[in-house]
């Protein structure tokens, strides 16, 4: 695994790291730390859509999961740590048969005084889809459960090992 920590350097240095490092952006897992603060979510979200460039992945896909990495990343920050704390955000690409598994995970440190484990996320998100979302309009995480039946096949909530949450996504997309 790729790792880099994002919370000194500029966009084109992390560019340069991306294309010095990776050789292969249909099989890569590309580690990203950065700091709990809403000036890194747009370095991760060009990133991303770098890499979507580099694949030759093209709308609508480049901007839906600029719009995903957006709100998992936001909402580690807002809802999952305190300001500053390091969180981690994990993409991960592999292919086979024509297809391309993309796969982005966030972590956070969950010392956020109203943060929520993995057990309490999925009780979240069953009682949203229960209720068509109407009810829950003040709460976490109420757009990534959205976009996420929306857009993506898959979406998973863990435990990390230091107590944090980790939001897993995951998408197949059909190579052309």
């Amino acid at each position: 695994m790729l790792n880099i920590d994002i919370s000194n350097i500029d966009y084109e240095n992390l560019k340069e790291f991306i294309d010095k490092n990776i050789s292969d952006f249909k099989n890569f897992e590309l580690s990203i730390r950065f700091k709990s603060d809403y000036s890194q979510s747009r370095m991760i979200r060009s990133t991303i859509l770098y890499i979507f460039d580099k694949n030759n992945i093209n709308m609508p896909w480049r901007w839906r999961f600029s719009l995903i990495s957006d709100e998992l990343v936001n909402n580690s920050i807002e809802y999952g740590s305190q300001a500053f704390e390091e969180n981690l955000f994990i993409m991960k690409f592999s292919s086979s048969d024509n297809f391309l598994n993309i796969n982005i995970e966030v972590h956070d440190t969950w010392k956020w005084l109203l943060a929520k484990n993995s057990i309490e996320m999925e009780s979240v998100r069953k009682t949203k889809e229960e209720n068509w979302f109407d009810w829950y309009l003040w709460k976490r995480w109420r757009w990534l459960f959205q976009l996420v039946k929306n857009i993506v096949d898959d979406l998973y909530f863990k435990d990390n090992e230091a107590g944090g949450l980790i939001v897993w996504v995951n998408k197949k997309l059909e190579l052309i």
